[in-house]
């Protein structure tokens, strides 16, 4: 609480739900371990309390992220998020789970579609090829949305192949970008000023359909902006010049 702003004691033994006699002990051992001092009637924290404040705040948000969601990490392969970015997992603050039920388990998410909707500005990575991508994507850009997509080499050659004209209409757009990994990306994600998606693999290799995790945190979407940078990196852009070329001949 005390990361937040300087509070009385009052104000502690409010937000604790206990009585002003049973905080008193407590605030007086922060002080003698240098991590809390009085300034007139509030209580702040030393320099040495912010530190271990922030640290021990991470480490209790990451415990958060993951127990709230146990079987959403445990049961899916996360090797294809970075080792950096998975130390960080405590920045997934505040998520929830999206989920289809069991008739509908490939359509794309209700909630998913209306959050994208309201975006203006949207970062995706997809490794999965859903025929109703393609068009949704273009009818977002030609609402004047900035666009930037990632696909994997099976999907971009699919959509290639499925969906000639909306990628001709896409890449002809001034608000769009799109770039290809040769990499097995065993994820997809996307990103906006507004909320963070990620649905990930089983295990066994297998897409899950079903489960999308969402937050619309801030530091989610900054975690969410950094895993698309990641792969970005990695990937190489596809010009449309090239690409109307390549498609005059299929």
């Amino acid at each position: 609480m005390l990361l937040k702003r300087p509070m009385s004691l009052g104000e502690l033994s409010k937000n604790l739900g206990s009585n002003p006699s049973n905080v008193i002990p407590q605030i007086r051992k922060l002080e003698l371990e240098g991590l809390v001092e009085s300034r007139g009637r509030k209580c702040t924290l030393t320099d040495r309390g912010k530190l271990i404040g922030e640290l021990y705040s991470g480490f209790l948000c990451g415990i958060e992220v993951i127990e709230n969601h146990r079987h959403f990490w445990t049961e899916h392969d996360l090797s294809c998020i970075p080792e950096h970015l998975l130390k960080r997992i405590y920045e997934l603050e505040g998520p929830h789970i999206i989920e289809n039920p069991p008739e509908g388990i490939y359509e794309v998410h209700k909630e998913f579609v209306e959050n994208v909707a309201s975006s203006t500005i949207i970062y995706g990575i997809s490794s999965v090829y859903h025929p109703a991508y393609p068009s949704m994507f273009l009818e977002l850009a030609e609402s004047g949305k900035n666009v930037t997509l990632i696909l994997t080499e099976n999907v971009f050659k699919k959509v290639k192949k499925n969906n000639r004209s909306e990628l001709r209409g896409y890449l002809r757009l001034k608000n769009t970008q799109m770039y290809v990994s040769d990499e097995d990306i065993k994820l997809t994600s996307v990103v906006t000023d507004r909320f963070f998606s990620i649905s990930l693999y089983f295990r066994d290799g297998t897409y899950d359909f079903r489960r999308d995790l969402i937050s619309f945190n801030e530091t989610a979407l900054l975690w969410g902006k950094e895993l698309f940078e990641y792969y970005l990196s990695r990937s190489r852009k596809i010009y449309s010049q090239k690409i109307f070329g390549e498609l005059q001949q299929i």
